[in-house]
């Protein structure tokens, strides 16, 4: 005879009430259990600016997502009007597949680019480059800018009239690179343009911090790590496996972590910076734990690591027109 469990005692173990309701509906009315699975929606954004990027004898797609400016919350714990960006921007769509790595790679040598030649790039092209150190990834941000013949973001010098072409240079000024604000060509986003295009909705709510990105059902907060942003746990998936957020944008949580530009915040220290000059990683990794899925979550790594499941995303300032690149 099966014994019978009081609610309360199923509660007090620490059972969420709300998975106790799907499962007491799953014994009691299993055709309507369905209605609790997640969706996994297919959302377009409020717009796309598509870039064409050379690739030996052909082009790879470049898609960028519009993201408007805004005051959004901020943290985990949601501080109200926390999360604050002035301008619109363009983020990718995905983050930087091994196929779009090496195709700018491959072409920056003859605009006297240099990279470490660290990053991990696996047989599948279309998943996400890893072993990317923040170095890195901002000489791969201006080589891509000069292959489209646009203005580059980073700088050596304060006057900026000498871009970073060299990972090599940034050791030195202990990455002390200069940022040309008006500049049109490729970044890594600020840590506050990544928290709020994960938190997007509608402009008006937001995803909760303590969530993945593109969920804003309580619900998606207990099966994150089976069944919403954490992949194979060999190995990253391939980029946009799983479904986008309201702006059209995939992978903001999970699959790999991805750079911003900022410096780690250290209310500590008497900078108000990390001492060791990390900077800001944010989305957590298939190699991660769910806890650091939260969109609210600001995590730090030294700008020289390469590892496993680090990776980035590009941003452009404004909602410029597509451009087609030439060497």
């Amino acid at each position: 005879m099966r014994k019978k469990v009081p609610v309360k005692a199923i509660v007090r173990a620490g059972v969420p009430l709300v998975l106790f309701i799907v499962f007491a509906l799953a014994l009691s009315f299993p055709k309507y259990v369905p209605f609790f699975q997640i969706r996994h929606e297919k959302h377009e954004g409020i717009g796309s600016v598509v870039y064409v990027v050379p690739s030996g004898a052909g082009s790879i797609d470049l898609v960028m997502k519009k993201v408007p400016a805004g005051t959004a919350p901020r943290g985990c714990t949601d501080e109200p009007g926390g999360t604050v960006v002035r301008s619109p921007f363009l983020l990718a769509r995905t983050e930087t597949s091994n196929r779009l790595w090496s195709a700018v790679c491959e072409r920056a040598e003859k605009h006297s680019f240099l990279f470490s030649g660290l990053a991990i790039r696996g047989n599948a092209p279309d998943a996400p480059v890893e072993g990317v150190s923040w170095r890195d990834a901002v000489v791969w941000c201006n080589a891509l800018s000069v292959q489209l013949s646009l203005t580059p973001v980073y700088y050596e010098d304060d006057a900026c009239t000498e871009p970073v072409r060299s990972f090599a240079w940034l050791e030195f000024p202990g990455d002390a690179v200069a940022v040309k604000a008006d500049a049109d060509g490729f970044r890594l986003p600020a840590s506050a343009e990544w928290e709020f295009a994960a938190r997007y909705l509608d402009g008006f709510s937001w995803t909760p911090g303590s969530h993945p990105s593109g969920s804003a059902d309580a619900y998606h907060l207990y099966v994150q790590s089976a069944g919403y942003a954490v992949f194979d746990a060999e190995s990253a998936a391939p980029c946009a496996s799983l479904a986008p957020n309201r702006l059209g944008i995939y992978d903001m949580s999970g699959n790999v972590w991805e750079w911003c530009f900022d410096q780690m915040p250290d209310p500590l220290s008497t900078t108000g910076f990390d001492s060791e000059g990390k900077r800001v990683v944010r989305g957590g990794s298939w190699a991660g734990n769910a806890y650091r899925l939260q969109i609210g979550g600001e995590f730090g790594s030294l700008p020289d690591a390469v590892e496993q499941g680090q990776g980035f995303r590009v941003a452009r300032t404004g909602w410029q027109d597509a451009r087609t690149g030439r060497d």
